[in-house]
């Protein structure tokens, strides 16, 4: 590399045996220094950055006055050729409009240019320099001149969950090119403001609107908007503070025990940051009257010392108060042991733990270097339990916080995500063997994934080395002992692993190789990328030498349609060697599968964005075939779903298939994620021919329904004839209403892809719940007419008072069964099965459909007991039109509810435990068979409905009409279907003689059963 320039706010002693300084100016209060390397091919300017990250500031320059407020590179220069050489200012930094309007472009990329320029635009970003000596880049803030500056008075913000910080300037007409900074008092660069998980950028009429919510300290100071119109450039500046809230207080120990037999004091303390603003302090009780906190030492604190024990246990409280900042509290309970009370006695182990009263928790600050409290417990036998260790490193947690502040919306991405990888390949270093904690793993990992979303969210690339800094960094994680490390990571956050995952998909799929092929081979993984576009096209072709052997594969035809669309497309496997060991093994509700290999990731990305929708062909050897071979294991391809339970993630059979042999499984699927292979003695049914059989009895069901409700439009008026057979034939009716829809929106589900963020697929989830809810509840609308005629036959029904609680029982309570379990398991991320759009097993929100209609199976089953019964005992005849309708809604109660019961008792049992292919089959076969059952025994074999379609049809011949002409004869009566649901039959006659509510001997009934 030829000139680097860098900001110089550190010694050049820390770069001495990499540059040499020819060069020196001082601008503005900012010192620039001009090195070459001394080693061209050693150094690059992301490592550089990155030593600069680890100095930290803000530090006094030895023997002098100064401060160091910030340290950054500027501008990368290529080596002379001939008498010009290329600069080009690194991201975040930019020519002076001076150089901008006197100097050329570069004519083409130098041989250091960073791949992130191609986001910044020509031509101020890379300019062509003729003489030897060169200038430098400056920050967007000072490069350009500002035609105007207008500063606002201060504003102070609220802190809340539910508050909001709303600035808003005035624009002038026609202005262009609004961007927003934050200047901070943490740093000596103002960072870019832009929309993010917090940040909101408006721009109404000519107002520039920046909405920030939920602020916090990290908010404060000085926020500029800036804007063009035409060459002149003008600027707006408010200062916004933030009042004292909790991030404020330093933790220290918040509960001491003191002895009071012992003459030694106690001393307490509290601390707050150093912002610099004057601060007093106070103790109630002990020290009520405010005293000044001074000193420039961060943190700030202040002491009480007890000089004797207090008479009880006593809550001490320390108030810190700032003017214009408001006031904020922290306290310190301090447990009193008097003579005969049992304690703990002080120790040292990994600190200094004081006597404790028994029952009482310890606390003692972490190390040097790492913040949070280490707590031990004191128990009534006076010995002490196991240190809990939370404490974590200063150092990632203060990058986790940058990574959380960039998502929310302040600073670049272009600029952080790149060094943050860095950053992060340098921290692990396993050639140390640092002892890795488990927070500190944690930690880690919640950094990737926020990083990993931002560069999604930014549209960001990433160049080869980027990638190979993340993946070097990977290769130390997955290096780490899954049994201890891991398994404690896991204990915490259980969704550590799949998060692991996730942000290895998302950064490993930005990758942009320089030339058409990248290949990265590492301990505990392999890489292999290839870039296709309309001049280099063909199949997509990798085989990984790794163990057990494995190969991903997609056809040119897929890459053609592609690219053909996108113009090109970059295809990544990425095989990870031992993420099978992090992420569970676990199927739904089984925990007996195990993972039979290695974890393969595959990834599309084109101009336009990730293409998830590709089949894939990829062939897994498996391990352990001797163990496989014993325990006759079946293979079942298996994809990783991040959106199962809570965001633990889950493997998922959906869009796969798989084709076994003894050494190797083949899958074929049609989506990119990550892969592998799951092992099981009990596999999920995912043959084609039960999926076929599941689809075709499922569209059996709905053509026999279909026929049921047709004939019963056709023999409407001749079978309902009273108040009885009304109400009994519209319950039938509506039960085969539901059963319909339900089935219709069973067998859509079928065809759409599971996922929460799939708006029909919840839908069809919704709608199948509800309407095969609604049917058992009609079924239970059903029994209870039945009972009520035939028991209690003095009380008559009427039909305005009967039909709304009909309605209410049948369609009301099943929708509000059906919206609770939405509203309870939707927003958690666990309504859906994994496999299926329709209610998870996983979630247990199976039950919610379970529970009822087994239920009510059962409440009919005993109301069919009852009503027997009372049929074996002698009485009087009913009315004929009566006892046939009851005759009618008896046998089908009898004979459906047994058979729907069984039907969906086994599916509950397929869908929440890990049942047997008898079981999977024979409710699957039931399930198809339902709408037969229903058109059977509910309307073919009720000898009322069938001698009223005799008489109808016969009359049809007689008129001249054909067997085949049944469907005009149905259309004929589209002006009856009202009476699909209720015929409002109302009596003129007051009320129904004695005689015709009784019913027939039992002998007369049984035997018209048969």
């Amino acid at each position: 590399m030829g000139v680097v320039y860098f900001i110089l706010q550190e010694f050049m002693g820390t770069f001495k045996k990499t540059y040499s300084s020819i060069g020196f100016c001082i601008l503005r209060g900012t010192a620039y220094i001009k090195l070459t390397s001394v080693a061209p091919a050693t150094v690059n300017s992301a490592h550089t950055q990155s030593t600069l990250r680890t100095v930290r500031i803000p530090r006094a320059v030895n023997g002098t006055a100064s401060t160091i407020t910030g340290l950054a590179l500027t501008t990368e220069c290529d080596p002379l050729q001939g008498s010009s050489r290329d600069c080009r200012c690194l991201p975040g930094y930019q020519w002076n409009d001076k150089f901008c309007t006197s100097l050329q472009a570069c004519k083409g990329g130098g041989i250091f240019q960073s791949f992130v320029s191609i986001f910044l635009p020509p031509p101020c970003q890379c300019l062509r320099w003729t003489s030897s000596d060169t200038g430098y880049c400056q920050s967007a803030l000072s490069a350009s001149k500002v035609s105007k500056s207008t500063r606002l008075p201060s504003k102070q913000a609220s802190v809340g969950a539910a508050d909001d910080l709303t600035l808003s300037f005035s624009l002038a007409e026609g202005a262009t090119d609004v961007k927003w900074y934050l200047l901070s008092p943490k740093w000596n660069e103002a960072k870019e403001i832009r929309n993010g998980k917090q940040v909101m950028l408006l721009r109404n009429g000519l107002k520039a609107v920046l909405r920030i919510s939920s602020p916090s300290l990290d908010w404060a100071g000085e926020y500029i908007c800036r804007s063009r119109n035409g060459s002149a450039l003008q600027e707006w500046r408010q200062e916004v503070t933030v009042p004292l809230v909790a991030a404020d207080i330093v933790r220290t120990p918040s509960q001491v025990s003191m002895n009071c037999s012992s003459p030694d004091r106690l001393s307490l303390q509290c601390c707050i940051r150093n912002r610099g603003a004057p601060l007093k302090a106070s103790w109630n009780p002990g020290a009520p009257d405010p005293v000044d906190l001074v000193g420039a030492e961060d943190p700030l604190c202040h002491f009480l010392v007890l000089d004797s024990c207090p008479s009880i246990d006593t809550t001490y409280r320390c108030t810190f108060e700032s003017s214009g900042l408001g006031s904020i509290q922290t306290t310190v309970a301090v447990s009193v042991i008097q003579v005969g009370d049992l304690f703990c006695p002080g120790e040292n182990v990994q600190g200094r733990w004081s006597v404790t009263r028994a029952g009482r928790v310890a606390e003692i600050l972490c190390p040097k270097g790492r913040t949070g409290m280490m707590l031990r417990r004191c128990f009534s036998d006076r010995t002490w339990g196991n240190i809990q260790n939370n404490c974590a490193s200063e150092e990632l947690l203060s990058r986790l916080r940058e990574a959380q502040l960039l998502q929310a919306g302040m600073g670049s991405p272009q600029i952080e995500v790149p060094w943050m990888i860095e950053w992060l390949r340098m921290e692990v270093k396993p050639d140390q063997n640092q002892k890795i904690y488990p927070l500190d793993l944690l930690t880690l990992v919640i950094t990737l994934d926020i990083i990993s979303q931002v560069a999604l969210d930014s549209s960001m690339r990433l160049d080869s080395k980027s990638v190979i800094d993340l993946l070097n960094a990977v290769n130390w994680m997955l290096d780490l002992d899954p049994e201890t490390t891991w398994s404690e990571v896991q204990a915490r956050n259980q969704s550590t692993g799949s998060m692991f995952l996730r942000a290895i998909e998302d950064l490993t799929s930005l990758l942009v190789p320089s030339t058409g092929e990248f290949n990265l081979t590492l301990p505990n993984l392999e890489l292999q990328s290839s870039m296709f576009n309309l001049t280099r096209l063909g199949d997509f072709d990798k085989t990984f030498d790794t163990d057990p052997l494995l190969r991903s594969h997609i056809s040119r035809k897929e890459l053609d349609e592609v690219v053909q669309k996108e113009q090109s497309i970059i295809i990544s496997s990425l095989v990870l060697k031992k993420m099978d060991q992090i992420l569970p093994g676990h199927y739904g509700a089984d925990s007996d599968h195990i993972l039979g290999s290695l974890v393969m990731f595959n990834a599309a990305m084109s101009n336009n964005g990730s293409v998830r929708k590709m089949d894939v062909d990829m062939i897994f050897g498996l391990r352990n075939t001797t163990r496989i071979t014993e325990e006759t294991l079946t293979a079942q391809c298996v994809s990783w779903n991040h959106s199962l339970p809570e965001g633990i993630g889950g493997w998922s059979t959906q869009g796969c298939q798989t084709f076994s042999t003894e050494m190797a499984t083949n899958c074929s699927c049609h989506h990119l994620t990550s892969f592998s292979v799951l092992m099981s003695a009990n596999p999920v049914i995912v043959s084609s021919a039960w999926t076929f059989l599941s689809k075709f009895g499922v569209c059996v069901t709905i053509l026999a329904l279909v026929v049921s409700l047709l004939i019963y439009s056709v023999v409407w008026t001749s079978v309902v004839k009273d108040k009885v057979s009304c109400l009994c034939y519209t319950t039938l009716v509506n039960v085969s209403v539901c059963l319909l829809l339900g089935s219709l929106w069973f067998l859509g589900a079928s065809l759409l892809e599971v996922s929460h963020e799939r708006k029909l697929c919840v839908a069809a989830a919704f709608f199948t719940h509800f309407f095969y809810l609604a049917m058992f509840f009609w079924m239970l609308v059903q029994a209870l007419i039945l009972c009520h005629q035939l028991i209690l036959v003095f009380h008559h029904l009427s039909i305005r008072s009967v039909v709304p609680a009909m309605i209410a029982v049948g369609y009301v309570c099943p929708l509000v069964l059906a919206v609770a379990v939405v509203a309870a398991f939707f927003p958690k991320q666990r309504y859906l099965h994994e496999a299926l759009c329709w209610l998870s097993a996983r979630s247990k929100a199976i039950y919610a459909f379970a529970i009822p209609a087994l239920a009510i199976v059962t409440v009919n089953l005993l109301i069919l007991l009852v009503v027997l019964l009372k049929l074996m005992r002698p009485s009087e005849r009913p009315q004929g039109e009566e006892r046939k309708a009851l005759l009618a809604i008896f046998k089908a109660l009898l004979i459906l509810t047994p058979i729907f019961g069984l039907t969906w008792g086994l599916g509950v049992i397929t869908m929440t435990l890990d049942a047997s292919q008898f079981i999977h089959y024979a409710f699957t076969i039931l399930n198809s068979l339902q709408g037969v059952f229903f058109l059977l025994f509910a309307c073919l074999m009720d000898k009322k409905v069938l001698g009223a379609l005799k008489k109808r049809l016969c009359r049809s011949r007689t008129d001249g009409v054909t067997l085949f002409q049944l469907n005009s004869l149905a259309k004929r009566t589209v002006d009856r279907q009202s009476h699909l649901f209720v015929e409002p039959y109302y009596d003129n006659e007051s009320a129904p003689s004695q005689s015709s509510e009784t019913l027939e001997t039992s002998s007369t009934i049984l035997h018209s059963l048969g």
